[in-house]
């Protein structure tokens, strides 16, 4: 992997230590470079580029084909979102749920992933049950933890494939196993895991997948995919529909029948310049090459967290067993908010956002990502070793 090289192709590096790719990427430059363009050629030979909805600009389905090649499904089973929310909305709201249906949430999930279910709760009388994600646990316990929680009722279990604190990997194959073992389905936010490595979401068994593609894996704001194995089509009734995602519209009866395929989803304007650009951070994350990308942030997290163990003061509380980490580490200043914290750190270039740590533990996500670099690792421990320093000082002298 040519770190100089690549990191040569996406600009905002050269200003700052980034270090919250968990939060939005950094944008290679060919992925702006592809949304300049064909918003300029939108400028020049009109609208109507868009408002046909032609392949040769769209692109749509050439990025559908990337987005099911990086997660070996096919491409009939994958949506082009707007978001992570907009696809467990569509899931959500689409799945035929009756009072007293179970859903199993994780505490740790992003909003995005499980507001829905509040929701849920309160117009069809679910029951949400909520299970914790411990740092220390291994998958073992993890299934223990969600086994306790399974039942007769349970319809759904919805998780982070990798959760956004602090990189926690769920073993997905052995949860979807647990949730159909009585009949229910497995949803994953996959926000955090698309760019990071390659799954097989069909060989794993997971039965619907949403991810936001503006993160690990580079692509732009605003864009996502969602994956729905084939058999499970016919369970999510189109709840949200307008212009799109129909075979068929009656103008006289407003009757329609819905794509036949995940294109289904994909209702209303779509910003479709975003789409080609989405495909070009996926590029440029594949030819990093991507077999190599999880191991290599693996080892920076590595090097950061080995250089701050047993600095008095400083908690670590990124997951205990390797097979469970990813490119995130999680780090504390004991007795020092985690908004302070990551202030300090932001004041010295790096530039990462605070975050919960365990028992209400304010803390810092520090994501490296592929394209950081040793030196970073190294200077950032060296100033969360200063920090935690500096604090003990001031502690002793109150």
């Amino acid at each position: 992997m040519n770190i100089d090289a690549i990191r040569q192709e996406i600009p905002a590096l050269a200003t700052c230590t980034y270090l919250n790719t968990a939060g939005i990427g950094p944008s290679p430059r060919a992925v702006t470079d592809t949304i300049v363009s064909l918003y300029r050629q939108v400028e020049a030979e009109s609208p109507d580029l868009m408002a046909r909805h032609l392949e040769e600009f769209t692109r749509m389905d050439e990025t559908r084909r990337a987005v099911a090649a990086h997660w070996l499904v096919d491409p009939d089973e994958v949506a082009l979102l707007r978001s992570t929310a907009e696809g467990f909305n569509l899931i959500g709201h689409g799945l035929r749920f009756r009072p007293g249906d179970e859903i199993i949430s994780c505490v740790q999930d992003h909003p995005a992933a499980r507001a829905i279910w509040t929701v849920m709760a309160r117009r069809y009388g679910v029951i949400v049950r909520h299970f914790d994600l411990h740092h220390d646990r291994d998958a073992g316990a993890v299934l223990e933890d969600l086994q306790s929680q399974v039942s007769a009722r349970t319809r759904l279990i919805s998780v982070s494939h990798v959760t956004s604190e602090n990189g926690f990997k769920v073993p997905v194959r052995e949860l979807a196993d647990l949730a159909h073992s009585v009949g229910a389905r497995l949803i994953l936010d996959g926000t955090q895991a698309v760019g990071q490595d390659r799954y097989p979401l069909a060989q794993m068994g997971v039965d619907f997948y949403v991810a936001g593609f503006y993160k690990w894996a580079l692509g732009p704001f605003g864009t996502g995919a969602m994956y729905v194995r084939r058999e499970r089509l016919g369970e999510i009734e189109p709840a949200l529909v307008g212009a799109g995602g129909t075979a068929r519209f009656d103008a006289a009866t407003a009757a329609f029948e819905p794509d036949p395929t995940s294109r289904r989803f994909e209702f209303g304007a779509r910003p479709y310049p975003l789409y080609p650009a989405m495909a070009a951070g996926l590029a440029f994350v594949d030819r990093a090459p991507l077999a190599e990308i999880a191991e290599r942030s693996l080892g920076l997290a590595d090097r950061l967290r080995q250089q701050v163990a047993g600095e008095p003061g400083v908690i670590d509380f990124t997951p205990v067993h390797r097979s469970l980490r990813t490119g995130m580490v999680g780090l504390a200043v004991r007795g020092m908010p985690g908004a302070e914290l990551c202030n300090r750190l932001r004041a010295d270039g790096f530039i990462m956002r605070d975050n919960r740590g365990p028992a209400g533990i304010g803390g810092v996500r520090v994501c490296c990502a592929f394209f950081n670099t040793e030196a970073e690792m190294d200077r950032l421990a060296s100033a969360v070793r200063s920090v935690a320093r500096a604090s003990a000082g001031v502690a002793a002298i109150r």
